[in-house]
This record gives structure tokens, sequence and C-alpha cells, in this order.
């Protein structure tokens, strides 16, 4: 039950196992979006190969193009998550600073892939997604299947909650766009 005097939350968590299309998702949401004139924040993350093996992943702020590595498995500083070390400062200065601005506005729509274990090693992160999670926008935020994080368990009952396959990717986009448009018809 959704109390009437809380915020309408327009909020779709999307989840599903690695490889399936949840950054795919991400980005063609950006792009269909950007190309009707909407103004999009957030952040995405996508993995880096070289000669075929995974080597970290980039971050970028989908407001200003801005990039730096998430994780690296060359680095030793930093966190360490696997067989990865997050690169804290980019992390900060390039994913937080995104959502921050994303916060702060104007936006139209908020998109954040991913909500995970390298991104919630940062305080700062955890603090903008919780900030993020609670506001007006329509936000879509991927988050890494079977995870449960406070920030986001916060919301869960109150927000759409769909789970990406390989079979049911475009099916996905499709709802995604139907709820989105619903929600920012003018």
């Amino acid at each position: 039950m959704v109390s009437t005097s809380h915020k309408e939350l327009k909020v779709i968590l999307l989840t599903g196992a690695p490889g399936v299309g949840k950054t795919t998702t991400v980005t063609q949401l950006c792009a269909h979006y950007s190309a009707k004139g909407e103004r999009i924040h957030g952040m995405s993350t996508r993995e880096m190969l070289d000669k075929g093996q995974r080597i970290g992943f980039r971050i970028t702020d989908l407001a200003t193009g801005k990039e730096g590595w998430l994780a690296r498995k060359s680095s030793t500083v930093g966190p360490r998550i696997g067989s990865y070390h997050v690169v804290s400062e980019d992390l900060e200065n390039i994913g937080v600073r995104a959502l921050e601005r994303a916060i702060e506005g104007p936006a139209d729509l908020i998109l954040v892939d991913e909500i995970g274990p390298m991104e919630m090693t940062s305080s700062a992160f955890r603090d903008a997604i919780s900030s993020i999670l609670k506001e007006e926008t329509p936000t879509v935020v991927t988050v890494k299947l079977g995870s449960r994080y406070s920030e986001v368990e916060q919301v869960r009952p109150n927000s759409i909650q769909l789970e990406i396959t390989k079979d049911n990717r475009e099916d996905i986009f499709r709802k995604v766009t139907g709820y989105i448009d619903e929600w920012t018809r003018r």
C-alpha cells in the first residue's frame, strides 16, 4: 500500500543475468529519449575487452559524456571486487557527480547502469543513489541480479521491477518506454 502523503515514485528496477542486455537496454533508452529532445542524466558502465579478455569497466556521465574507469584488472589501488580494483576517484568524480547533477536537474529521465558491488563500495555513490531513488523524475536503474542493497530495498515495494532475459529484452524495452511515456505526458 502506498501512502498518498508520499511523492509518487517513478522508478523501474531492471535486473537480469550477466550478458542478457541490461546495459544495452539503458543505451537504447538513452538514444531513444535523447532523439526526442529529452534531458537525460545519470551514468552507465560497460565492460572493456582487450583481445577478447575483459580488462575492466568504463563509467560514463550520460549528460556530459565524460568517461573514466569504474574498475580495472591492472590496477592495484582501490577496493577489490573479484579480480578488479575499483577506481574510486573516477567513480566519485564521474559517476557520483553525474548522479548529483541528475538530482540538481533539470532532468526528464534519469538512467543508472548499474547498482552493483563495484559502485556500492563508495559511500558517496550510496548516498546519491538513495536520493535518486526518491526523486519524482522518471528513473530506470539496473541492479545486479540477486543483490539486496538497503537503498534499493527501501523503494522496491513502490517500484516497477522487471527481469531481462535474452528472450524478452525487446518486450522489456517496449514496456519501459510505455511506462516512461505515460509518466512524462505533458
